[in-house]
């Protein structure tokens, strides 16, 4: 089953703006607009996984090495 994503025209304009700065970084689009169905979520996990990918002591190039290479581990497509 797959879950119908909202279309960007949609979001709130908290989530709109977010959206335009994960693109301008490379990101899908696809992640914003499918967890964009539950805001408040979407939200709250961004604080928490924005400061994990972007900020520390490990490079953020190591660290999406690291992400793809666990995506193919696991057979993950997306």
């Amino acid at each position: 089953m797959r879950i119908p994503m909202v279309d960007a025209e949609r979001l709130d304009a908290e989530l709109k703006v977010i959206l335009a700065k994960w693109q301008a970084l490379g990101g899908d689009p696809n992640f914003i607009r499918t967890f964009g169905r539950l805001p408040d979520t979407l939200k709250s996990f961004l604080k928490f996984y924005s400061p994990l990918v972007r900020k520390g002591l490990i490079e953020f190039r190591t660290k999406e090495l690291v992400r793809l290479r666990l995506a193919q581990l696991n057979q993950c497509h997306y």
